[in-house]
């Protein structure tokens, strides 16, 4: 006779591919349960309080373990149900939910209400699970003017006592593999869905963008741009070749003919597309926020300022690397993320703590 497999609930504010992964390992194990509430549709959110509630109601009982990717609107509830009825309720930082730039207009951290969800979700539940160390507090100096020297969630509560354990994202290299060898001289990518024009600030693009105005010979593919933002951005230099969100499996393709990947952020949690370009040989140029100087590591170059001299300079410096050095740079580049990051080494740290 076959056992049933014991439930788990993971909670989103929206679909994406890492929480699919993350999904998917769990549901190796376990029945995994998702409400498909859509927390990004701010005229919903009355709404889908009910929804959620109606959810918990339904699926709690008898539930090991509650899983809940970012702190925000959504993740009260479940913390307040976790107090309740004692099922241990994780929730995992990702990156906004810990920072505040209000120059920009990105971090969750710089709106009140959402601040005050986010701040009785964290001490509410059992644990949390940040992406990152950089999550939890950081010195901060990249991006002018800075508006806080210090970013992460004790940096902004530091009366929260709530355990945290980092957990890294994880990758797939069987899923990430190039097998074509050649690169393209000087070509960069970057890819991130890009909807706004904050958006596309904290991604730095604008960066990426001026960069090509002052290196003519090299290429710039982005991937992620959406139809309004290309229309706002106007004419661009013909180095430039924009695409808009495609799956995994077709700008896999792009990454495998890039040399170069891009990865200019102002803020970041844990960039997944730098990893995944990482793991198709590409060679890293990164800012020195949050996680990225530690993915890197030797196997690229971090730009320490988005002042645009330096990045002129910078940029200079990296593109009279030599052949050799680029190929021994992208074979270094997939082995430190294979090794590192691998999913296997996520999984294992998910089924240790629900064993635990």
């Amino acid at each position: 006779m076959l056992s049933m497999k014991e439930k788990i609930l993971y909670i989103y504010p929206e679909d994406s591919t890492f929480t699919r992964k993350d999904i998917t390992f769990l549901s190796m194990r376990f029945e995994v349960r998702s409400p498909a509430h859509n927390w990004k549709n701010k005229a919903a959110t009355p709404l889908n309080f009910l929804r959620q509630l109606f959810f918990l109601c339904r699926h709690l009982r008898g539930s090991v373990a509650v899983f809940v990717m970012f702190g925000g609107y959504w993740s009260l509830l479940p913390a307040l149900a976790g107090k309740v009825t004692g099922i241990p309720i994780y929730i995992i930082p990702g990156g906004t939910d810990c920072v505040s730039f209000p120059s920009i207009g990105y971090g969750s951290l710089r709106k009140p209400l959402m601040r005050a969800f986010i701040r009785w979700s964290f001490r509410l539940c059992t644990e949390l699970l940040p992406v990152h160390e950089s999550l939890v507090e950081s010195r901060y100096n990249y991006h002018e003017p800075a508006d806080y020297p210090t970013q992460g969630y004790k940096y902004f509560f530091p009366r929260i006592t709530t355990p945290y354990r980092v957990i890294h994202n994880g990758f797939d290299p069987d899923f990430f593999i190039c097998e074509k060898q050649s690169k393209r001289d000087d070509s960069f990518i970057v890819v991130a869905p890009v909807s706004s024009m904050t958006r596309l600030k904290v991604k730095g693009i604008d960066r990426v963008l001026f960069l090509a105005e002052q290196f003519s010979h090299c290429t710039f593919t982005i991937v992620g741009i959406s139809d309004t933002v290309a229309r706002e951005l106007g004419p661009l230099p013909g180095s430039v070749v924009l695409h808009p969100y495609m799956p995994q499996k077709e700008f896999l393709i792009l990454l495998c003919e890039s040399q170069f990947v891009l990865q200019l952020s102002v803020s970041e949690g844990f960039p997944n597309a730098l990893c995944e370009a990482m793991l198709c040989r590409c060679i890293p140029v990164g800012s020195s926020v949050g996680p990225i100087p530690e993915i890197i590591g030797e196997t690229g170059f971090v730009m320490e300022s988005s002042e645009r001299e330096y990045l002129v300079n910078r940029f200079r410096e990296i593109i009279l690397t030599n052949s050799a050095k680029r190929h021994e740079l992208g074979l270094k580049a997939r082995e430190r993320i294979a090794e590192k990051y691998h999913i296997s080494l996520r999984e294992q740290a998910f089924f240790e703590l629900i064993g635990r």
